[in-house]
């Protein structure tokens, strides 16, 4: 809904479609499922002896501050996006936006709706596909009653024991306040937070942990150190097209010598000046004598072969007469090559002369991007030295190195607008400011990470590779923030018992939202497209690295380094209703 809306919506506005914008969808549904997953796992933990509505109210009092920074930092990391000066990503970044604003809304409104909906049904006892009484558990049942009639178990209150003082405390061994938590424990969730956190805590793990983690950011900055920039022509093409051949043989062959560069004179002097021709053939040879030029010897010049011409011909002529020989020579049967390359025109005097030329180079190695770029800035600079004369380079491949230079001061202004706007959305939401200084070191692991991975994977920075990383910024700061926000209001005593806390609340739904995008991400690995595998590869990269850091490495840090972000002693409230454990 959110998806066709977005589409519709901008379409109509008149916002231009470009190719790229083909996998927006697959993200939008990626990255829309993860609110979901936390708006039903805040549902799993309200109490069922509570009507429908007070579940639904609970619910959306739990999971508020978590879809808010999911949504937020999603959406915001592609609004930084749209200030970029690349067309393409803009427009990109523009339609994701859009789709993902609009998801969140569907999902306050509609999905919500659908929850009280099912809620009410699970409150009547019927199953909430068929809509019939649902079928408790039982060992012995069926195994297709368990697969396709098994409902929720109805609540069975544990006997009252009694009520515990307002005032009374507890030690970090106690149970959390009974009235604060309403767990229905499925074998994911009880992974998490009997098995998987008390394990992760153990000093010998986190020893290993930390190790880990220094190999991680060793390649990581390995993979950085040589990164590699631009979208080679190929790649914009689908593995079977048969320009991609063509394309192969000039990177493999041709690039590697005498490639030729076009330089165009736009304010052509008085030729008749045999001064100013000696400074076209000194401009000429400046050109031809760079350090990525290959001399002399690749110069095509019509003037340099007008002279050889008259030198082996013994054609004297005067000056003033130049223009009159010139044409005689370029319109000659043997140098109809040359017609091309010379524009007439009038000057003042009405006189027919040359107004504009061009002249050809043979350049040395630009079979890489960074070769590529770099002969770009040396023939530009060399151009600029004879200002007067308007001279202007051009190869087709200039059209990608002018990309290439965007990317990446681009790339570093998105990062870093990105990172503040999440810096102050986690220091709004999370109430503990130190935790927040923590998720940004999360975000700049998780980056730098992408940045290296990816490079290690052969990817290169480019237009493609540019959105997933600004889009890595609002993935680094869902996972984590999730993490760190539940562990911040968890009333535990210590930071073990707050990391299985945090871990067992939301290790689950983030497991669930890593994996849907995950696998949502997964059709585009096969297109037999650069572009498309560059975003999946990309993507996953950005997800898996997250997903490693909210689920390992952020605990340990909070835990390490944080503590406890409150006192010890927890005061317990009332207990106004009996807990009970229930199965699903």
């Amino acid at each position: 809904m959110g998806i066709a809306s977005a589409m519709g919506m901008l379409t109509y506005m008149g916002i231009q479609y470009n190719d790229i914008i083909a996998v927006m969808p697959f993200l939008v549904v990626a990255v829309g499922t993860d609110n979901m997953f936390l708006m039903v796992a805040s549902l799993k933990r309200t109490d069922r002896n509570l009507k429908y509505d007070q579940r639904i109210a609970e619910c959306m009092a739990d999971a508020a501050v978590s879809i808010l920074i999911t949504a937020l930092t999603d959406a915001l990391s592609f609004g930084v996006g749209t200030i970029t000066t690349i067309p393409a990503v803009q427009i990109f970044c523009i339609y994701t936006m859009c789709a993902l604003l609009l998801t969140f809304a569907y999902q306050l409104t509609f999905f919500c709706a659908v929850l009280v909906y099912y809620t009410r049904i699970e409150e009547q006892g019927l199953h909430s596909i068929w809509l019939s009484p649902a079928v408790t558990y039982s060992s012995t049942s069926p195994l297709n009653v368990k697969l396709f009639w098994l409902g929720s178990k109805p609540p069975k209150p544990l006997p009252s024991c009694g009520t515990v003082s307002s005032t009374s405390s507890v030690s970090s061994s106690s149970s959390s306040p009974p009235s604060s938590k309403h767990l229905h424990h499925c074998s994911a969730t009880s992974f998490f937070r009997n098995w998987y956190a008390p394990v992760l805590m153990q000093p010998w793990i986190r020893a290993i942990a930390g190790l880990w983690y220094l190999i991680y950011l060793g390649l990581s900055v390995y993979g950085c150190s040589h990164l590699k920039e631009g979208l080679e022509p190929a790649n914009l093409l689908v593995d079977d097209s048969y320009a991609t051949p063509h394309y192969r043989v000039l990177e493999k062959h041709y690039w590697h010598y005498g490639a030729s560069l076009q330089i165009v004179v736009n304010n052509a002097p008085d030729l008749r000046n045999p001064i100013e021709r000696i400074n076209m053939d000194k401009m000429a040879s400046t050109f031809a004598n760079s350090k990525v030029s290959i001399g002399d010897e690749g110069v095509q010049f019509w003037l340099r072969e007008m002279q050889v011409s008259e030198e082996m011909h013994k054609v004297h002529y005067d000056n003033k007469k130049f223009y009159d020989h010139a044409a005689d020579y370029i319109y000659s049967d043997m140098s109809q090559p040359w017609v091309v390359d010379v524009v007439w025109g009038r000057n003042n005097q009405s006189e027919r002369v040359i107004k504009q030329y061009r002249f050809m180079i043979g350049m040395r190695d630009i079979s890489t991007t960074t070769k590529q770029t770099e002969a770009t800035n040396t023939f530009r600079e060399i151009a600029s030295r004879f200002e007067k004369y308007n001279v202007t380079t051009y190869m087709p491949l200039w059209l990608f190195t002018d990309q290439y230079a965007l990317v990446v001061p681009n790339t570093m202004q998105d990062i870093v607008v990105a990172v503040a706007c999440m810096l102050v959305i986690s220091a709004v939401l999370i109430p503990q400011p130190v935790c927040s200084f923590w998720v940004a070191v999360t975000i700049g692991s998780i980056d730098l990470g992408v940045l290296g991975f990816m490079t290690l994977w052969d990817v290169n920075l480019d237009a493609i590779s540019m959105i997933t990383i600004i889009m890595s910024v609002g993935f680094s700061v869902d996972y984590s923030a999730h993490i760190t926000y539940a562990y911040v209001i968890s009333k535990e005593s210590t930071t073990t018992a707050r990391v299985c806390d945090a871990l067992g609340d939301l290790g689950w739904p983030v497991a669930q939202g890593a994996m849907s995008t995950i696998l949502a991400v997964s059709v585009l690995s096969d297109v037999p497209a650069y572009m498309i595998v560059t975003f999946f590869k990309t993507v996953f990269l950005a997800i898996s690295i997250g997903f490693l850091h909210g689920l390992v490495f952020l605990p340990l840090m909070l835990s390490v380094f944080v503590g406890c972000c409150s006192s010890k002693k927890v005061e317990v409230e009332p207990v106004k209703q009996p807990k009970f454990i229930g199965r699903y």
